[in-house]
């Protein structure tokens, strides 16, 4: 995806959404936490304080601040629903304390809570209640669908904004 965006870039449409460092990242947080269950003493410690150091890294991500520690919480309690969901709900409500700024009337600061909606992550619980803990369809067009929708519908939308404008 990196590639095409800046093979869009040359020709001047910037696309600023790529979730899959993100997830890399998450899941680099998440290998490391792995490997430290099979270490012992001092190795352990330290898989465990490199998953605990990498966590802020989210911020230069484009999940920022709620993702990374959404996927963390997601590891650390599965299989737990209600604790995993109180620790969603602490973390969007200090997703809210940092976003919270007011301003002069109810509308810009409803408008400065919609920008900074990080918080709203909170939404997506309900539908993690679906989750019936089974593998979705497994085939090869399945596999790849979205490796290739993902980067194909942001370039199109990007490229669509770029003749408006």
């Amino acid at each position: 995806m990196e590639l095409g965006n800046k093979l869009l870039g040359l020709k001047g449409i910037q696309v600023g959404n790529n979730i899959f460092l993100t997830l890399a990242l998450g899941l680099t947080i998440l290998n490391m936490f792995e490997l430290s269950k099979k270490k012992q003493g001092i190795q352990k410690i330290v898989f465990i304080l490199l998953g605990m150091v990498l966590i802020p890294l989210g911020i230069f991500t484009e999940g920022g601040l709620s993702v990374i520690p959404f996927i963390v919480i997601t590891y650390v309690f599965r299989g737990k629903m209600k604790k995993s969901i109180l620790a969603y709900l602490v973390l969007s409500i200090a997703m809210f304390g940092i976003s919270y700024t007011p301003y002069p009337t109810l509308n810009e600061t409803i408008g400065m809570l919609m920008f900074n909606s990080d918080f709203l992550f909170i939404l997506v619980i309900p539908f993690m209640f679906l989750y019936n803990g089974e593998r979705g369809l497994n085939n090869k067009f399945s596999k790849y669908l979205f490796y290739v929708f993902y980067p194909l519908h942001l370039w199109l939308l990007a490229i669509i904004g770029y003749l408006f404008n």
